[in-house]
């Protein structure tokens, strides 16, 4: 079972992870191991390179051939589970873990029950899950159709395999392996043509510095690149839940409130700019955002924006919203904790904005094409308009239930891998 977001490393890597717990020689359990997505069929679609992904495997919409959590019955009797791409199951207590491959911050659990429990860095977790095919016996062989999902899931993981970027040697040696079973005849491109290419079946100690310039691949990911960012039709709802985490956070002693100290806390990847999320100004953008909130019962939503400019650099920003709660006295320490830890993380980066700049408040006080950002010494950028620190920054459109803030994040290498442990630091305990 992949974690709650449904990101394709999610669902690439929970099938191969079944395929090779049931296929593996080395593996002495009884009856087959079956991937479980971990979110409804009907949000599958939510992700056009999921549905892109999963064709090149054969398996199209209306998704039948995978199983959903509506699919299970009430009184079902799994208890075992495989975690890959999370290392907490934070959805039942009635679970045994049994298994455990991931590349996010290790959260210290199921020592005594996972074998493998397989937790280290990685662009992917869709490399860790194919080393294991990679470190067999030599007697499995991996369907060329799910070699290519793995393919996929590792390629967009690292933005293919660039350097510089998340990918490292695992994941690099995973991909030249891969490469080996992955038929590109059998797989379109985005035109409909197909791609010849040789691929050997061995991994050459020279395929790992190779890779990155496989014109196969390059297509592959900037297909996939194109179909992740293609999220223009979706409403804002769609976009808070198509790539979403949620977390039951205990809150330090000092921050404790009447709830029993457990908060709900929310992290939302959308691939848009807040000038193009926020639509200049939309009211409806705001209504729906606050409806996702009180639909998860959250305390907490963070919305962490990627991008890519015009001239092709990353960017990022982070909009943070706090439910105020008049039956809670240490509310406003809460937000004072989570702001001024914010501001005060150096690993992030974060500069703080004004709503105007996404078309809230007086008109002519809009300055929002994020594309202003591609240099980092223009005009908008170093003005007096952001310079203020973000406690004096007062122009949340989101009203006074709500405490919101604005963020450019400078370092666009981190992504809700590293600020989901990051908030627990700042008000965990």
């Amino acid at each position: 079972m992949g974690n709650e977001a449904g990101d394709l490393d999610s669902v690439a890597s929970s099938i191969g992870y079944a395929w090779y717990r049931s296929h593996a020689e080395t593996q002495s359990i009884g009856g087959k191991t079956v991937a479980l997505m971990p979110m409804p069929r009907s949000d599958l679609s939510l992700r056009a390179e999921n549905v892109y992904a999963l064709a090149m495997a054969g398996v199209n919409e209306p998704f039948d051939e995978l199983l959903c959590p509506e699919d299970l019955p009430p009184d079902h009797k799994s208890t075992d589970y495989a975690l890959v791409d999370h290392n907490n199951n934070h959805n039942s207590l009635n679970t045994r873990v049994v298994a455990v491959v991931d590349h996010h911050e290790d959260e210290g659990k199921y020592h005594d029950t996972a074998s493998p429990r397989i937790i280290e860095p990685a662009g992917s977790c869709a490399s860790l899950v194919t080393r294991l095919f990679m470190s067999g016996s030599g007697h499995i062989s991996i369907p060329p159709d799910l070699a290519g999902l793995l393919l996929s899931a590792i390629v967009i993981d690292t933005r293919g395999l660039r350097k510089g970027g998340k990918a490292l040697e695992v994941d690099r040696a995973a991909a030249a392996w891969l490469l080996g079973y992955v038929d590109p005849m059998k797989q379109p491109s985005l035109t409909g043509e197909s791609y010849m290419t040789q691929t050997p079946k061995e991994t050459e100690p020279s395929m790992s510095k190779e890779i990155v310039d496989h014109a196969w691949l390059r297509t592959l990911s900037d297909t996939l690149s194109s179909k992740k960012s293609a999220v223009s039709h979706l409403s804002t709802r769609d976009l808070l839940r198509r790539d979403y985490k949620q977390y039951a956070l205990e809150l330090s002693p000092s921050l404790k409130q009447e709830s029993g100290g457990v908060i709900q806390v929310g992290l939302a990847t959308v691939p848009l700019p807040l000038s193009a999320f926020f639509k200049s100004g939309s009211a409806v953008v705001i209504n729906a955002t606050i409806s996702w909130m009180e639909e998860r019962g959250l305390t907490i939503l963070g919305v962490l924006t990627t991008y890519r400019s015009k001239k092709d650099k990353g960017r990022r920003e982070q909009l943070w919203i706090v439910k105020r709660s008049k039956d809670a006295p240490q509310q406003q320490t809460l937000t004072r904790a989570l702001f001024d830890g914010l501001d005060e993380d150096a690993s992030l980066e974060l500069k703080p904005r004004r709503f105007s700049r996404y078309g809230f408040g007086k008109k002519g006080d809009v300055t929002g094409n994020e594309e202003d950002g591609d240099d980092d010494t223009s005009s908008h950028e170093d003005s007096g308009h952001d310079k203020q620190p973000a406690g004096a920054v007062n122009d949340s459109p989101f009203g006074d239930a709500f405490i919101a803030r604005v963020y450019q994040q400078k370092n666009t290498h981190a992504t809700r891998k590293q600020v989901a442990p990051l908030l627990k630091r700042i008000l965990g305990e």
